[in-house]
């Protein structure tokens, strides 16, 4: 990639990732820096959360809801299942069918919230490493690997180019201030 593409940045997110875990692994050190934290509740409590799985084929309607009471609410297909959630030891704890599950923050901002589970899991052949939501009207509209494009346009794209437009600012500053001197 040259120069002039870096600082304009006009990269391309790949879409031909094997699994949602891979691209999501891909996708996290474009994004990392422009996630919101769990303690920003307005971000992700009370809202309902359409669940993105890794297979094409998934279509089922699983909605996550986590609510500011710490009820956690699980609707498959309009079934509703109940358990609970907290932040607790630097993480999000999901209680759920009689079990306990430690996530941690990969991403969350106002469309999108990752959360990968704690542990080396994929290798022993356990579920996939992430739990990945988006709201219902992306998760209705397109599948992951485009959802994974959208977010490389959406976040690191754009907020990279303000960041390109602040640089050059600086730097015409700077220099009309040295030819000041």
């Amino acid at each position: 990639m040259s120069l002039i593409d870096k600082l304009t940045n006009s990269e391309e997110f790949p879409e031909d990732y094997k699994t949602l875990d891979d691209g999501i692994d891909a996708l996290l050190p474009y994004i990392w820096k422009f996630s919101e934290g769990l303690q920003d509740y307005d971000y992700y409590v009370n809202r309902r959360w359409k669940e993105v799985r890794g297979s094409i084929e998934f279509h089922e309607s699983i909605l996550h809801v986590f609510k500011d009471s710490g009820e956690y609410l699980r609707i498959i297909e309009g079934n509703i299942e109940t358990g609970a959630w907290e932040i607790d030891i630097n993480g999000f704890i999901l209680q759920y069918k009689g079990g306990y599950e430690l996530y941690e923050l990969s991403f969350l901002n106002e469309n999108f919230f990752m959360l990968r589970k704690h542990g080396d899991h994929v290798n022993k052949g356990m579920r996939a490493k992430y739990l990945f939501f988006t709201t219902e009207t992306i998760a209705n509209k397109y599948e992951w690997p485009k959802i994974l494009a959208l977010i490389f346009n959406s976040i690191y794209k754009q907020n990279s180019n303000y960041l390109f437009i602040l640089v050059i600012f600086i730097a015409i500053v700077a220099f009309i201030a040295f030819l000041s001197l």
